[in-house]
C-alpha cells in the first residue's frame, strides 16, 4: 500500500468515526423524558419504564406523543442530512443515532425502542419506502391499538420494501435491515406479552 493510499484509508476511517459520533450525539438526547419531566412525570418510574414517545403518550396524551415522536425522529433525520452534506457515510450516522437512542449511556444504556429515530433515518435515506412502511404501521395500529405490534410491523416492512424498490445503496439497505432486527429485539418483552395476549392497548388520543 502506498503512502497516499494509507492516508486516504485513514481519512475514510475518520469519516466513519465522525459520522457515527455525530449520530450518537443526537441519539442520546432524551426528548420524551425531558418533556415528561417538565410535566412532573419521571418516565423511568411509570408505565413500562421506557423513556420513549409511547410511554410519554400513555400518560400525557396524543399531543405529547406526537411531539415526543417527532423530536425523537429528528434525532435520526438531522444527523443523516448533516452527514450527507459533509459527504460522510450516512449509514454510520443513522446507526449512531439509533444505537444512542436504544442504548442511552445517560440511562445505564437503557433508552427507547428506536422506532421513531429509525423513522427519521429512513426519511433521510429512503423516503418512498418510509411512506409505505408508515402506512403499514398505521393500519396495524388502528386494527389493534397495540403500538408495539405496529412498530414491529414497521420494522419488518421497511427493509423488505427498500429492497423491492431498490431505493437506497446496498450498504444502506443492509444497515436498515440490521437496525430493523435490532428494533424487533428491543421489543422482545412486548412480543412475549403479545403472544400471551397481555400487551396493553393504547388509544393515544385518550389521555389517562
Amino acid at each position: 500500500m502506498s503512502l497516499k493510499e494509507g492516508i486516504l484509508n485513514e481519512v475514510m476511517v475518520m469519516h466513519y468515526i465522525i459520522a457515527f459520533i455525530i449520530g450518537f450525539g443526537f441519539g442520546i438526547i432524551p426528548f420524551s423524558y425531558i418533556l415528561a419531566r417538565i410535566k412532573g412525570i419521571n418516565l423511568k418510574e411509570v408505565g413500562s419504564g421506557n423513556i420513549g414517545a409511547t410511554n410519554l403518550g400513555r400518560f400525557l396524551g396524543l399531543p405529547f406523543f406526537i411531539l415526543g415522536f417527532v423530536l425523537d425522529g429528528l434525532k435520526g433525520l438531522v444527523p443523516v442530512l448533516l452527514v450527507k452534506g459533509l459527504y460522510y457515510p450516512t449509514a454510520l450516522a443513522g446507526a449512531g443515532a439509533i444505537l444512542g437512542h436504544i442504548f442511552n449511556p445517560l440511562f445505564r444504556f437503557r433508552g427507547g425502542k428506536g422506532v421513531s429515530t429509525t423513522i427519521g433515518v429512513a426519511i433521510g435515506l429512503m423516503p418512498k419506502s418510509f411512506v409505505i412502511s408508515l402506512a403499514a404501521w398505521i393500519i396495524v395500529y388502528l386494527a389493534t391499538y397495540t403500538i408495539a405490534l405496529a412498530s414491529i410491523s414497521f420494522a419488518i416492512v421497511l427493509p423488505i420494501i427498500t429492497t423491492i424498490l431498490g431505493e437506497a445503496e446496498l450498504i444502506d439497505r443492509i444497515f436498515i435491515l440490521i437496525m430493523a432486527l435490532l428494533i424487533i429485539y428491543a421489543h422482545r418483552s412486548n412480543i412475549k406479552r403479545i403472544i400471551k395476549k397481555e400487551e396493553p392497548r393504547t388509544v393515544l388520543w385518550r389521555k389517562k
